[in-house]
């Protein structure tokens, strides 16, 4: 299992090599507008958080009435109508990069990135994720949930790993992720827009 360790807000949806498996949880507030950096070409700002232009983000909370809502859209996108039906009471946004294959081998992995922004009426917010492989049956997880630590935080961002079992059989995998906000409770599962066809088994080693 690799060490992991937090990535700054600037470098969502960017691979870092030699990241990542989960240890602690790790919450960073976002940045004031004022100082979050320009996108680039192929990038857009969302929620503070500088994201692949066209990557799927999630959306979910509860409106002043008391109902819950989710929807997605692609970043650089407008909402869809969904998200202006009623005032949010809290309202949390979900992002999951794609997932890289790293490494080659016996010493290759899996590696993406999650994050999640709460605002509104929330105590505290967590995260989790899990990769996902092929099987005859349906998706099946290649190992166990991991998550963050709770935080009063409105922002979330951890980088994660998956290794590779080299030679365990050829299936496709993908991570997913959930978010989870007091007062609103669990959001949707949400997965990475990509996937990838490799040779590393029924469960991570």
């Amino acid at each position: 299992m690799r060490a992991g360790r937090t990535l700054s807000n600037t470098a969502v949806g960017l691979a870092t090599a030699g990241l990542m498996a989960f240890s602690t949880s790790a919450a960073v507030a976002a940045p004031p507008a004022s100082q979050t950096p320009e996108p680039g070409p192929g990038y857009v700002t969302v929620e503070g958080r500088r994201v692949v232009e066209g990557t799927t983000i999630g959306e979910w909370g509860k409106t002043t009435n008391g109902e819950l809502f989710s929807y997605t859209y692609k970043a650089g996108e407008r909402k869809p109508a969904a998200a202006l039906v009623a005032p949010a009471a809290a309202r949390c946004s979900v992002y999951i990069s794609d997932v890289q294959f790293l490494g080659a081998g016996a010493n290759a992995w899996f590696q993406w990135e999650t994050s999640q922004v709460c605002s509104g009426s929330f105590g505290s917010q967590k995260l989790q994720t899990q990769m996902w492989r092929s099987s005859w049956s349906g998706p099946r997880g290649y190992h166990n949930w991991r998550g963050t630590r709770s935080t009063t935080s409105g922002f979330i961002d951890y980088g994660w790993s998956s290794d590779c079992n080299d030679g365990g059989g050829t299936y496709t995998y993908y991570p997913v992720m959930k978010g989870y906000a007091s007062g609103i409770g669990w959001g949707p599962t949400t997965r990475s827009d990509n996937e990838l066809r490799k040779g590393c088994g029924t469960r991570e080693p």
